[in-house]
């Protein structure tokens, strides 16, 4: 009995893992269909393609993300860098292309960059057909592929309308660039300005990886250095080439994270975003320490919206300035207030601390000085004034609808919610 359930298992396994139940994929689409320039024989590994992961018209969000898999330019790594990850931003709404590039020995990077060149290409010169947004259109590569992907953006080539070619109409440049445990040192012919010109960067690596690490964190400097918008996550372990890592409960967060950045950043919609200025009232007074978030109702890929009231500034009590390019799009949006303080504490708005701090800042305190802030200090009441940090998510206590406004111009709003 127990032998016939080890042969059950055995067969059923067999079964699932045979070809007959393979998943079927689109066919690859030739980027060169009359032969790619510099091909040196007819196979496959000689005809660059993409391969297109298409989301259901219901989830479409005009995104489109080039995919790059690694393989040190020698092999690529299609199934875990490729399928999985396009599957995956396809269950976004996320258009995604895989790319067959060509390798060495056949080819060198002239031929591999010219691949990934030509698929920037061919994505927006096909947006209509695809229902995707040509200035919405990013590349995400994993190691080798990572260095592709940031090559694409360090020698990005611009439309050409005269050109014979249809093909080269299009921009090659990324609007947005994702890379993980992998990229390039940036060339030094790229001076600061054109660095700061640079599309926007999502890193992601491990400690682990440390053959990766140094490349990403000179990168991140230097992106951060010309102030191009960047974000990375380095988590501590993780072996290279864990793709997307689906499944896993740590690593395979980063690709919430960067689905998150991309959200914020505005790439998922073409909806555009408005400067938000407002006050927050809570019982009829300023909040006086909290947070305000905004999650849009209507629009899945519109960005939420966060704003901090610390009064650390000389506006109202309770006011925000969300800037546009963290600011809503036009649409329905579902209040929450958090309260964290009933007691403002804050020396930006004390007369006594704004005088002392000045002097300090100017190294002009005197004995005197020191003394009557130390009087000072002891009078004030530091002592917590909140249990825990308290959620509105509803106008009033009772309501039993959520708390749901509607913005339509970024004009100033008030909001205001009770505890009773």
């Amino acid at each position: 009995m127990k032998f016939a359930s080890y042969l059950l298992i055995t067969i059923v396994l067999l079964v699932l893992a045979s070809p007959s139940f393979a998943q079927k994929l689109p066919a690859p689409i030739l980027l060169w269909p009359n032969g790619a320039p510099g091909a040196t024989g007819t196979s496959d590994e000689d005809k660059p393609a993409v391969i297109p992961f298409v989301p259901a018209e219901s989830k479409r969000t005009g995104a489109a993300i080039l995919v790059i898999p690694g393989g040190g330019f020698t092999i690529r790594a299609t199934d875990h860098e490729g399928v999985l990850v396009s599957q995956w931003l396809r269950s976004q709404g996320i258009t995604a292309f895989l790319l067959r590039y060509r390798l060495r020995p056949l080819y060198t990077r002239n031929e591999w960059l010219k691949d990934g060149q030509r698929a920037m290409q061919y994505i927006r010169a096909h947006a209509a057909e695809y229902h995707i947004a040509p200035h919405r259109v990013g590349a995400v590569g994993f190691s080798a592929g990572a260095q592709l992907a940031a090559d694409l953006s360090f020698n990005a080539l611009p439309g050409q309308a005269e050109a014979q070619d249809p093909m080269d109409h299009f921009s090659t440049r990324p609007d947005f660039q994702i890379l993980a445990y992998g990229s390039m040192q940036m060339p030094t012919t790229l001076d600061q300005a054109t660095i700061a010109k640079l599309p926007p960067a999502f890193l992601y690596g491990t400690v682990e990886d440390a053959g990766s690490m140094g490349g990403l964190l000179n990168l991140y400097t230097s992106l951060y250095r010309a102030k191009v918008p960047v974000e990375a996550h380095f988590f501590r372990n993780g072996e290279h080439g864990s793709g997307f890592a689906i499944g896993d409960p740590v690593l395979g967060e980063w690709p919430k994270l960067m689905h998150t950045w991309l959200t914020v950043s505005g790439f998922l919609t073409d909806k555009p975003r408005y400067q938000l200025p407002g006050i927050v009232k809570l019982g009829g007074s300023p909040l006086l320490r909290g947070m305000l978030v905004l999650t849009p109702v209507d629009n899945p890929g519109a960005p939420p919206v966060i704003a901090y009231i610390t009064n650390a500034h000389t506006r109202a009590l309770g006011s925000f300035i969300v800037p546009q390019n963290q600011g809503p799009v036009a649409g329905k949006y579902r209040v929450e207030v958090r309260q964290e303080a009933t007691r403002w504490t804050s020396n930006s708005r004390d007369p006594f601390m704004l005088k002392v701090m000045e002097k300090q800042r100017n190294n002009a305190l005197t004995d005197a000085d020191r003394k009557e802030w130390g009087e000072y200090l002891r009078k004030r009441d530091l002592s917590p004034s909140i249990e825990n940090q308290r959620v509105f998510s509803r106008q009033r206590p009772k309501d039993k609808k959520d708390y749901i406004i509607e913005i339509k111009d970024g004009s100033e709003i008030v909001l205001e919610v009770f505890s009773r």
